[in-house]
């Protein structure tokens, strides 16, 4: 298709829906060759250039003079039609510093962005693409040629666009922002934070994680903190960007305070789940919020065609499946928490029946609103639950705390610590575990009470051949052997590596108080 048939068939699929023409798109301008497009909303204007030679040298010079003359407007994104793909490389790099669209003569579209599929600008044009396809399937193609376009044209688009109009995502980004300044704490309590272990689960537990002993002991803070929270640069990197690709496109559709509370709702959703069906384990992320708009977007290509442009891009119809499928084979990797992406997703799924499509330009008062509004939520969530927890103490050794009875010796017990005792073979075991509070985890190791110390030394050298202590490589366990009481004993602290320091304290406290308690006993 020659590249002024082209254009016109774009242009009626621009400005016109079903027959009529959108009451949110107007011409503003007609150029020498091509014309000046603006829609309501996050895709802004689009300047149409027909390559009318065909994509010679005079078209790229065409292209240049154009986007230099509109470079200061931030909202413009140029549209240039026809020409091969070699051409439209070179076209797309002559635009620049414009975002800039190709249309090739085969109708493949490529975009100078880095990531085009979150653009509001490729989506319009992508949609107008499959509408022409379908009509030339249909047999016909409805065109509006350029001179017809040109007599649209608004007479006062020189006066520009509001100055307080934000043309960009608000909630996507700021949402975004949110999770990686949470990010950036929990990194500074502990390096452990960026691989996601040793110390980052306590840290990340401290900060607001589902548990559920902490939730139904009167943290609720935690369902809102939860979402915001991750484990490891891994963690983090997959959900920022499948935030980002799904969440600006339906800020797009359904506007931004839609999209805050469709996420805040599947967050909730999500995090109930969690709740539900994972008794006692540490659970935290965006994925469920993330699933949440999943669901939605899924609600939207199958079930109402009223929110999304028809046809659906078909390249927006695949992606959605394909995100869908890869999403639930990742739900079913150990370790992952299945139950909250599947609740995100049925509350988003839900909550996209509810919504409806709306197109709204922000005032930059209101864009601001809405990032305090998110701001709130962080302080109300994250923010109450790192003052009750105190992540910043994670990584110190456990304060005192009680006492233990074997016998008649007794053994630290730090605060907040559950001991379990067992016996075996005439050696009793008892650990001391504050998990997920604390990263450190106490054994002792307890001979039975021999005749005199000097038999009970004689016991030490066996005593650590028992039990060897094994774990992750990233984890050490220190031990301390001595005798008291006429027993064998042996302190083990098992700790992360970035924590060696402070198990090494930790260790000295505990055989210490085990002296003490013996030299103060009747």
């Amino acid at each position: 298709m020659y590249p002024g048939r082209l254009a016109e068939g774009l242009i009626h699929a621009l400005i016109s829906d079903r027959g009529y023409l959108r009451t949110d798109t107007r011409i503003l301008t007609s150029l020498d060759a091509g014309l000046l497009i603006e829609r309501e909303g996050s895709c802004g204007r689009l300047l149409l250039m027909p390559a009318l030679g065909f994509g010679s040298a005079g078209d790229l010079s065409a292209v240049r003079h154009l986007a230099d003359a509109h470079a200061t407007h931030r909202r413009t994104t140029m549209l240039i039609i026809g020409g091969g793909r070699d051409f439209g490389r070179a076209a797309l790099a002559a635009a620049a510093p414009l975002p800039a669209l190709h249309v090739a003569d085969d109708g493949v579209l490529s975009d100078s962005r880095r990531f085009p599929g979150s653009s509001a600008a490729h989506l319009v044009v992508a949609n107008a693409l499959d509408r022409m396809e379908s009509d030339l399937r249909a047999g016909a193609l409805p065109t509006v040629d350029l001179e017809a376009a040109r007599s649209l044209a608004v007479p006062d688009f020189d006066q520009g666009p509001k100055p307080a109009s934000i043309p960009r995502g608000v909630v996507t980004p700021a949402l975004t922002a949110a999770i990686l300044l949470s990010f950036a704490a929990e990194a500074i309590f502990s390096r452990d934070a960026l691989s996601g272990g040793g110390a980052a689960i306590s840290v990340v537990y401290r900060m607001g994680a589902i548990q559920t002993d902490a939730v139904w002991q009167g943290e609720p803070e935690r369902l809102l903190a939860a979402p915001f929270l991750h484990f490891g640069v891994v963690h983090i990197a997959m959900n920022g960007w499948a935030q980002w690709s799904l969440g600006l496109p339906l800020e797009y559709l359904v506007g931004a305070r839609a999209l805050l509370a469709l996420w805040v709702v599947s967050a909730l959703g999500s995090s109930l789940t969690s709740l539900v069906f994972n008794d006692g384990a540490v659970a935290a992320g965006a994925s469920g919020a993330v699933f949440g708009l999943l669901g939605a977007f899924t609600t939207f290509v199958f079930l109402r065609r009223d929110v999304l442009p028809q046809p659906v891009p078909r390249s927006l119809r695949n992606g959605v499946l394909i995100t869908l499928l890869l999403n639930l084979g990742i739900s079913f990797v150990p370790g992952i928490d299945t139950a909250a992406h599947a609740g995100g997703f049925v509350t988003g799924a839900v909550a996209g029946l509810l919504l409806s499509r709306r197109t709204e330009s922000l005032t930059r008062r209101e864009a601001w609103r809405l990032r305090v509004l998110i701001a709130i939520l962080l302080a109300c969530g994250v923010g109450v639950a790192s003052l009750r927890g105190r992540p910043w103490e994670a990584s110190a050794p456990p304060t005192e705390g009680s006492e233990y009875k074997v016998g008649s010796l007794s053994l630290p017990l730090p605060r907040g610590f559950v001991a379990t005792e067992r016996s075996a073979g005439g050696l009793t075991l008892v650990e001391m575990d504050g998990t997920p509070r604390s990263p450190f985890v106490i054994t002792y190791k307890l001979t039975a009470q021999q005749s005199d110390d000097e038999q009970a030394t004689r016991l030490l050298d066996s005593l650590r051949k028992r039990e060897p202590v094994g774990g992750p490589s990233e984890w050490i366990a220190l031990s301390r052997v001595g005798t008291e009481g006429r027993r064998a004993i042996e302190v083990v602290v098992v700790a992360p590596d970035s924590c060696r320091a402070e198990a090494e304290r930790l260790s000295a406290w505990l055989a210490q108080g085990i002296r003490e308690t013996a030299s103060s006993a009747p």
